[in-house]
């Protein structure tokens, strides 16, 4: 979209204006928003993040919510009830249209992951995960999307510090948006980060280390049943130089097993490369050493130009970052950026929220710079601390799941998918 967003409105001093910028790269929280403050008295459900009174306008890198084609499936767990917390009641009730197949009972079995030895194809450890749900990326993010003011198309360029406020700038059309806050979540590659540190110490690390996934319509019932026998939403297969999972990523007719959805994922030590399509399916299946069952068969059973990506995963170690007179922070994967080694980055995304929901309900009504900078420093300097530790487990988490006599010591075995930081 290319409307001109208006300056908006000056807001009686009982209210405060707030704005969230951020240009969008990976999943759910690389939304970019603005927020402004209605009065006090009022609460308003602006969207996705905050039901406190605060105007929400999203600025979105990508064309329209359809513009990606690429899903993946991320696990929503131990931060389920900081989520619901969040969001406005009907948003919440709205997330199995999400999930990878919402008709399951959600037993114990289906609240777990199980963990398949690599030498013997049998159960290693099962890691217990109440309360969990597997869901699409690009389906939530639609759940998410619900009545948030989005405005699609918007790359981020410069940001200019003014007395009064802070003043977004966008590529091509040249447009201006002022804001009294900017929230960058904008993912791995974070704009709003390089424009914070430079762009030499906001640049994500390449953590030597590859991962394809694929998502599958293999047409047959027997092949579905295979992977759904392993685990009903995902198991993986750990400690050979290959690490694989498969399960099921969408089930539309749950009395039809031949059409639903599966897909594999592999994640092993490589260089540097991205491949997407049918060459991607190539690449990733040329060598299944040490894959067992029903894993490998996952992969060799792939449909050919099923939609498929290989890449390297990249990160980044959180360090303290300029907030411009405590006007923009980060969050997310702009904030610390993991390899999705027991699914903590969401978990951390959305306490991220939770606690600049809270920095913006103190500094409601206040114009002192000082409370201003505190607040946003006391929040950054608990995303930074919280974020290191996470981004480095998730580290070590790879190194010791790609080795049997290591696998002992993942955190997966030992404490399971449970908060950690």
């Amino acid at each position: 979209m290319d409307n001109i967003l208006p300056p908006p409105k000056r807001i009686p001093r009982k209210g405060r204006r707030i704005y969230e910028n951020k240009e969008s790269a990976q999943p759910l929280i690389d939304v970019q928003m603005a927020i402004r403050n209605t009065d006090e008295g009022s609460t308003q459900h602006q969207g996705n993040g905050f039901k406190e009174g605060f105007e929400v306008v999203v600025f979105e890198r990508d064309a329209s919510i359809d513009a990606r084609l690429r899903d993946w499936f991320i696990l929503l767990h131990w931060s389920m009830a900081i989520l619901k917390e969040l969001l406005p009641e009907h948003v919440f009730k709205s997330l199995p249209k999400s999930y990878c197949n919402p008709h399951l009972e959600f037993n114990e079995w289906d609240e777990s992951m199980p963990f398949y030895s690599s030498l013997t194809g049998e159960i290693l450890f099962r890691s217990p995960i109440p309360g969990s749900r597997r869901a699409s990326r690009l389906r939530l993010r639609k759940v998410l999307a619900d009545g948030v003011d989005i405005k699609w198309g918007k790359f981020l360029e410069q940001m200019i510090l003014g007395k009064l406020s802070i003043k977004l700038v966008f590529k091509d059309c040249g447009e201006t948006f002022d804001a009294d806050y900017v929230l960058g979540t904008d993912g791995t590659s974070s704009k709003v980060r390089e424009l914070l540190m430079g762009v030499e110490d906001a640049k994500p690390v390449p953590s030597g280390f590859s991962t394809a996934s694929c998502v599958c319509k293999y047409r047959d019932a027997n092949k579905v049943n295979a992977v759904r026998k392993a685990h009903s939403v995902c198991a993986f297969m750990i400690g050979s130089n290959n690490m694989a999972g498969c399960g099921i990523s969408s089930v539309d007719d749950p009395r039809d097993v031949s059409t639903w959805e599966t897909f594999w994922i592999k994640v092993w030590r490589g260089r540097s490369v991205s491949l997407q399509g049918q060459e991607a399916i190539e690449y990733a299946t040329k060598d299944l050493a040490g894959i067992c069952e029903p894993f490998r068969s996952a992969l060799e059973w792939t449909p050919r130009d099923s939609a498929c990506y290989v890449g390297e995963m990249n990160y980044w170690l959180p360090s303290p970052w300029e907030t411009h007179d405590g006007r923009v922070t980060l969050a997310g994967d702009a904030a610390h950026p993991m390899l999705p080694f027991r699914g903590q980055g969401l978990q951390h995304a959305i306490i991220d929220v939770q606690k600049y929901a809270v920095a913006l309900r103190r500094l409601r009504g206040t114009d002192s710079t000082i409370n201003r900078k505190e607040i946003m420093l006391a929040y950054g300097a608990d995303v930074v601390e919280r974020g290191y530790k996470a981004v480095a487990q998730s580290l070590k988490e790879a190194e010791n799941s790609l080795d049997i006599n290591t696998v002992g010591q993942t955190l997966m075995f030992t404490q399971g998918h449970g908060r950690s930081v």
